[in-house]
């Protein structure tokens, strides 16, 4: 070998070192994207190099590194649904963004509108974040009729869903304002005249049962005992005809209470003692107000009854 095929030959390999040394700073530097960033060093190397290479990094330089999954990683897809974002598609859904259900259950609970019948579109592999969703969950039961069941203390609750009335259920206020006339016409003209009658001699006449009604509108301070209007039984009879109707309304199955609104709410939070006590207060409150409307349906026909014999007497007197 000449001397100028041996000086080409030193200087090739004090290139080749130099090129080694400066591929071991690159690599080391870029990690494991540097056959990414300089592909023609890499394939430019000979065996030598690359074997160099491998010693020194200690991995075989001919293994890529998953360059492109690392990059899909932190790389968004331009392609994607935006549907993905609230959980439409096979990913799991962000528990802090609301679903297009649950949008629309708020803006029906807010409403008070009955819910939709169109058929639900979310996937079935989306998690429900109703649970954990407490506003949610009280709005959904506010507002979306959800099913009472039994409150905290037995009792059930019909506030959300409340049965049409019956033809029974109708008649039955009619039926009490005619019992209570008809009671109210037998102590008139049967039970009070014969109370006169047992009291009085058979030889005094007892005269005209408009007659001694119609005194009761003038004055009844001037009628004398003998003339005046007998005592009857009548508030016994009208007692024992509203415990008649009221267990009528028990065996029936009439006597249901719906609390209002808010009460129903708040009914399952309370205690186990108070639900049931408010619940059996509300029915002897309605019982009360029966009582009470009964009162004054017989108040009226007493009045009504007073003011036709004023009428019939004046009549007849002219």
């Amino acid at each position: 070998m000449s001397a100028a095929a041996r000086a080409e030959a030193r200087r090739r390999a004090i290139l080749t070192r130099g090129t080694d040394r400066l591929s071991k700073l690159t690599t080391s530097a870029r990690g494991d994207d540097a056959p990414q960033f300089s592909p023609a060093a890499g394939m430019s190397r000979g065996p030598s190099t690359q074997g160099d290479l491998a010693n020194f990094i200690g991995e075989d330089p001919h293994l890529t590194p998953p360059f492109a999954a690392h990059q899909s990683r932190h790389t968004p897809d331009l392609h994607t649904s935006p549907f993905g974002v609230v959980g439409l598609d096979g990913s799991p859904p962000d528990p802090s963004v609301w679903s297009n259900e649950q949008q629309q259950q708020i803006l029906q609970a807010l409403l008070g509108s009955a819910p939709s019948n169109r058929p639900r579109t979310l996937n079935a592999n989306a998690p429900d974040t109703s649970g954990d969703d407490p506003l949610l969950a009280f709005m959904s039961n506010l507002g979306m009729g959800a099913d009472p069941g039994k409150g905290a203390g037995g009792i059930p609750l019909s506030q959300t869903k409340v049965k049409p009335k019956t033809l029974t259920q109708k008649l039955l206020p009619l039926l009490h304002l005619f019992s209570v006339w008809a009671l109210v016409a037998f102590f008139v003209f049967w039970q009070e005249p014969e109370t006169f009658r047992a009291r009085n001699s058979p030889v005094v006449r007892s005269g005209s049962v408009w007659n001694r009604w119609a005194r009761l509108a003038t004055d009844p301070t001037e009628q004398t005992l003998l003339w005046s209007i007998q005592t009857v039984p009548f508030f016994w009879a009208f007692i024992s005809l509203e415990l008649a109707f009221h267990s009528m309304r028990i065996f029936s199955g009439f006597d249901s209470t719906q609390p209002p609104m808010l009460l129903s709410l708040a009914l399952p939070h309370l205690p186990k003692p108070f639900p049931s006590v408010i619940i059996h207060g509300l029915k002897y409150l309605q019982l009360a107000g029966t009582l009470a409307d009964d009162l004054a349906a017989a108040v009226v026909a007493f009045g009504l009854f007073i003011a036709a014999s004023n009428v019939y007497e004046n009549w007849t007197l002219k």
